[in-house]
Order: structure tokens, then C-alpha cells, then sequence
């Protein structure tokens, strides 16, 4: 057998950050070297959704895990054992098979893929960000997203939208940068804590949205971004996840929950632009229905130059959606989930087709998520000039920031992507 031959893989069951269980994937060359990578999948999409609202939703994830292990273990397995682990495409090839017959979804190919070109990595002892370097991109240690807020499916709908977040393009480094988006996370929840209101944590650890109204939100972080010393609207910013299916029915948003009367998209957007102008949001993402694309083509027209319109939703990481003649007039942006895409080598495709549209990008993860690193590897690796996983405030999460500031200690030649993707 080659030497650098796949040997053993083995799928076993995990917890996940959710408190529900999820797929490990572990592979080896000869019992010596192994590497992992563990299952993301998100609450708004993703293998959780069928069963999220039955009796037994634990019951439920082990009996469907136990029948994908028993797929892995049977039919995937042989064809990948004896196959060399720098063939990355013949890999994800074979990968890409087992999520069109419906076996695995792409979450877990996302894993398997992952886990192997790490395995790579480690078998030539050096980091996976600098195994999966691309000709002619630069590596680049991103700009990260800290929620502030989180919302809509990541908080049981308490507020409608998904995350507030921010970003600071006028960060000295990526360190730094870190730093002020938790001092802003922290001078906020002082605030709530002295205004006698829940501090909680939803699901990727941002604050319980503990506000009457979504401009609330707006307004306490615009407020503390005051207090940071950077200027706002141009070193500092907020960036707003809407997940904006979460709130629209009937060909109406309704921003607000059940209060007032639904937007019409024009309407509707007449308020986003409305909001632009008034507080230094610099970025947004999924701001409208998928369906709505007679919307993202005027919000792109009206503010598209302004901000930055991401992308989660509507392409869904997908190359074959991104490299769309039409997908131009949508976005400006793509969100990069490798969890959706399926495989290493999509993802890197459908990153390739968002730079050749002059977008920008951001890594992310994903809402139910573990202690597994290897995004941030991916976001440097690759090149991706921003990252989004959520708060510093939960484990999973922070497990991902750290490993930038280890990648960035070892690497010091790595530039900070600072403001040069956003528009």
C-alpha cells in the first residue's frame, strides 16, 4: 500500500455544543498519524431540522447517526481506504456521492474531507492553513465578526433578527481586533446587568436579546462603539445577520415580530436604507427572503455601494449558484459555510467563483458546533478575508479565535485583512 494511504477511518458519535449529538470523523495512516473533524450543522437548516420539534429529539439524532455510522462503516469506508490523502479531489469526489444519494448530508462530507486534508497536514508536519494554500492567494489572518446580539432561531424567536454583531476594519491586528469587540460585548452587558435585564447566552454566545425593539439593539451598540476610541462608520461598524426568512410570511417582513402592520419588500427596505444612513452598519446578511430577489437586486442598487450584502441563504455556499450570471445583481458578498458546501474542494470552488464576481468573503461556521478549529484554518489558508463563528463568550466558540491568535504568533508574516474586502 502507498505510503500515504488512508488505513483506518472511524465515525463515532460526539456531543455538540447544543447539547445534542453529532458525528466525529477520525482517519489514519497506519495507526500512527490520525486526524478529526466534527460535524456542524445549523438551527435555521441542516440534518437537525426534520426532528428538531419531536418528543425524543436526542433518541431521534442517535438512531439517524447510528444508521449514517453504519453507511460509513459498510459502504463509504472501503472506497476510500487504500486511497492516497493528498488526492483531494478524487476524495471529494467520492464524498460528493454519498450526499447525492442521500445517505450522508453535506454536513457530514464537510467533516470527512476536512479530517482527511488535515491528516495530510499533519503527515507533512506543517499546519493545515499552509497544507490547503491556494496559487497565487495570499494567506491572510481575517477581520472576525463578535456578536453582540443573538436572535431569531439562535435565541427561540425572542427577537426576530439572528445576530448583531461588529467589526473593526480599523484594527491594528487580528488581536486587537478581538479586543475591542469584547470590550464592546462587555460594556453592554454591564449595561443590561445594572438595567436589571437578562444576560443570557444564545446559541453561538452572544447576549440574550434583552431589548423592546430591534433599533434598541441598534442603539446600545452604537453607543458603546462610541465609547471605543476608533471612528464609527469607518475603523468600527455593525454588521447584522437578519435571517430575514425567519421573519417573513405572505410576502410580508415583519422586523418587529407581531407588532404594527408587515412590511412590503419596498417598504421594508425603505427602513434598511433608512437604518444605513443612520448608524454605521457596514455590513448585511440574508437581509431579505430567499425568494425575494426582486429585493436584493433594489437593495443592491440602492445601498450596494455602502455596504456590504452577504449571502448566506440564497446561494448557499453552493459553486454552482454562486457562479450564476444572475447571482451579480444579489449580493456583494458570500458567506462560505464548508458545512454546506460538502467537501473541501467545493468550497474552494465556490470561493473562486465569488473573487472572480470581485465579492467579498466570510468564513463561518456554523450555529451547533464543537470544540473543532479547523474553519479558522480555513479562513487563513484560504485566503477569506473576514470570519464569522459568534461570540467570545462559549467555548466552541472561542476555541476558533484562539487558534487565529496561535496561527498568528507562529506565522507573524500573515497580514491582517483589516478593511480591504468591505466595499
Amino acid at each position: 500500500m502507498v505510503k500515504t494511504a488512508i488505513t483506518a477511518l472511524i465515525a463515532r458519535k460526539v456531543w455538540s455544543s447544543s447539547g445534542l449529538p453529532a458525528l466525529e470523523i477520525e482517519v489514519f495512516i497506519d495507526k500512527r498519524i490520525s486526524a478529526r473533524a466534527i460535524t456542524q450543522s445549523g438551527l435555521s437548516g441542516g440534518y437537525v431540522d426534520p426532528i428538531l420539534n419531536s418528543e425524543n429529539i436526542c433518541a431521534n439524532l442517535h438512531k439517524m447517526l447510528d444508521c449514517k455510522i453504519q453507511y460509513i462503516d459498510k459502504i463509504l469506508t472501503p472506497q476510500l481506504l487504500g486511497q492516497r490523502i493528498d488526492d483531494q479531489l478524487i476524495i471529494d469526489s467520492i464524498l460528493s456521492l454519498s450526499t447525492q444519494n442521500n445517505k450522508l448530508s453535506h454536513a457530514d462530507t464537510a467533516a470527512i474531507s476536512i479530517a482527511v486534508a488535515d491528516l495530510a497536514a499533519r503527515y507533512y508536519a506543517i499546519p493545515l492553513w499552509k497544507y490547503i494554500q491556494q496559487e497565487y492567494i495570499e494567506p491572510v489572518m481575517p477581520l472576525p465578526e463578535i456578536e453582540i446580539f443573538g436572535g431569531g432561531a439562535h435565541a427561540s424567536y425572542a427577537s426576530t433578527v439572528q445576530d448583531v454583531m461588529v467589526i473593526a476594519p480599523g484594527a491594528e491586528n487580528y488581536q486587537h481586533a478581538l479586543c475591542i469587540g469584547a470590550e464592546i460585548f462587555q460594556r453592554i452587558k454591564n449595561q443590561l446587568v445594572k438595567a436589571g435585564k437578562p444576560t443570557g447566552l444564545c446559541e453561538k454566545g452572544g447576549l440574550w436579546p434583552s431589548y423592546d425593539h430591534f433599533r434598541h439593539a441598534l442603539e446600545m451598540v452604537s453607543e458603546a462603539i462610541a465609547h471605543s476610541g476608533l471612528t464609527a462608520g469607518k475603523d468600527i461598524g455593525i454588521a447584522i445577520d437578519f435571517a430575514a426568512d425567519g421573519f417573513y410570511e405572505t410576502g410580508h417582513y415583519w422586523l418587529n415580530g407581531n407588532e404594527g402592520c408587515g412590511q412590503t419588500s419596498d417598504d421594508y427596505i425603505a427602513t434598511l436604507t433608512s437604518l444605513i444612513k443612520e448608524f454605521p452598519i457596514m455590513s448585511l446578511e440574508d437581509p431579505l427572503a430567499v425568494e425575494d430577489r426582486a429585493g436584493y437586486r433594489k437593495l443592491m442598487q440602492l445601498s450596494g455601494k455602502q455596504v456590504q450584502i452577504i449571502s448566506d441563504d440564497l446561494l448557499d455556499s453552493d459553486p454552482r449558484l454562486v457562479q450564476s450570471e444572475d447571482a451579480a445583481l444579489l449580493c456583494n458578498a458570500i458567506m462560505i459555510k464548508p458545512a454546506k458546501s460538502g467537501t473541501l474542494t467545493k468550497t474552494i470552488s465556490a470561493l473562486s467563483h465569488a473573487r472572480s464576481k470581485g465579492w467579498g468573503a466570510i468564513m463561518a461556521g456554523r450555529s451547533i458546533d464543537s470544540e473543532d478549529t479547523a474553519v479558522m484554518h480555513l479562513a487563513v489558508g484560504l485566503g477569506v478575508g473576514q470570519f464569522k463563528i459568534g461570540s467570545l463568550a462559549r467555548a466552541e466558540r472561542s476555541a476558533k479565535f484562539n487558534e487565529g491568535i496561535r496561527i498568528a504568533e507562529a506565522s507573524r508574516d500573515l497580514v491582517f485583512a483589516g478593511a480591504k474586502e468591505l466595499p
